[in-house]
């Protein structure tokens, strides 16, 4: 920590020289600081978007979004505890650009008999332009925190690999109303201001009790990852229309750039079913994020996803078997042919549970070599 005066109010402070951007405790000014020559510069494009709940509201927020999908709402409040509430401002620079994108390549056609001895593909080639607010975080450890890095969901089916995400789309999604425990809808949200809209110029004011990150990658750093992250995403988009890609080429104009503080809460719950449920379902704590605008969940995770009940089945099933086997020894023989069913069912679930969770982590794994083939791609083109 190092002590300096602001160049906007004069007052002075200690700061941590290894943010890139240094923030005024009393005025709120954004500047650099360079170490060798001393000389400090105002940086103005410096926003934020207020943060609008509290962890009150952000405790009955989840506490909704969880009744809206639990297939009994009324043992919510009984079986599901939140742990922890953790709000943050964080700081991510906004590149404003627009993508063109050519694409060209060939696509299998089905041939009748007369084609069967001619080539079996066609050639097609077309564009497409989309304009984004993207966002790029601009802390150095991306995975500080759980879910930012995977907060682009994508309308089109690809996989997103990247930390990037359009900020307009976004932040209008997974909003609850508070009241109905219902999904707001798109017609309801006709006239509202988009989050970028309500952004204000930066003051810690507006974080409303939230910790302000620092601004610790620079500009060229932000537009560097921004464009990789659209090209990468426009390359996937372009595959979707051919089977064997020939050429695709991705154009950007960056029309600006600001950095903008977006408020987030990590939630942490339990669940403990009052069930017999207990006794095969972990307790292991489960991440929602919140953002902190209008409360849209934008990242969540599930108590139970369908691999546990598969092996909740197989447990069952498997006592069910024993059960029946013991009655079968010591009552009636038919009983062995239900234990038997019963245990064809728990090996088929535990089979079917193992295969999904190897599936998962190949995807895992190959995720840096799918990468690095996409990046050499784009650096050929």
């Amino acid at each position: 920590m190092h002590e300096l005066t602001c160049p906007s109010c004069s007052a002075s402070a200690q700061y941590d020289l290894n943010s890139y951007l240094l923030m005024c405790p009393t005025c709120s000014a954004t500047f650099s600081f360079d170490l060798e020559s001393g000389r400090k510069e105002i940086f103005a494009e410096h926003f934020i978007i207020p943060n609008a709940i509290d962890s009150g509201q952000v405790r009955n927020l989840v506490l909704q979004w969880i009744k809206r999908i639990h297939h009994k709402p009324g043992t919510v409040e009984r079986e599901y505890f939140i742990t922890d509430a953790k709000g943050y401002s964080i700081p991510f620079w906004i590149v404003s650009l627009e993508a063109h994108t050519s694409w060209k390549g060939l696509v299998k056609r089905q041939k009748s008999a007369a084609e069967m001895l001619t080539t079996g593909y066609v050639t097609e080639s077309g564009v497409f332009r989309r304009s984004y607010r993207w966002a790029v975080s601009s802390r150095k450890n991306i995975c500080e925190h759980w879910g930012l890095t995977e907060l682009h969901e994508p309308k089109e089916a690809i996989n997103i690999e990247w930390d990037g995400f359009p900020l307009d789309s976004t932040f209008s999604r997974g909003r609850i109303d508070p009241t109905t425990g219902v999904k707001t809808s798109k017609e309801s949200l006709e006239g509202e201001l988009p989050a970028y809209g309500v952004r204000e110029y930066f003051d810690f004011k507006f974080s409303n009790g939230l910790p302000i990150l620092s601004v610790e990658i620079d500009e060229e750093e932000a537009l560097r990852r921004a464009r990789l992250h659209v090209e990468l995403y426009h390359f996937k988009i372009a595959k979707l229309n051919v089977d064997i890609p020939v050429d695709i080429r991705t154009e950007l104009d960056i029309a600006g750039l600001q950095l903008i503080h977006l408020p987030f809460w990590h939630i942490r719950y339990l669940y403990r079913p009052s069930s017999a449920l207990r006794h095969f379902q972990k307790t292991d704590k489960k991440n929602i994020i919140i953002e902190g605008y209008t409360g849209g969940v934008l990242k969540s995770e599930l108590a139970i996803i369908q691999r546990d009940k598969i092996w909740i089945n197989a447990a069952l099933c498997s006592a069910a078997a024993l059960i029946l086997f013991f009655l079968g020894s010591i009552w009636h023989p038919a009983f062995l042919l239900v234990a038997f069913f019963f245990l064809l069912i728990a090996g088929a679930s535990a089979y079917i549970a193992t295969i999904r969770r190897g599936s998962k982590e190949n995807e895992t794994s190959s995720f840096f070599y799918e990468r690095k083939e996409q990046e050499e791609h784009i650096e050929k083109v």
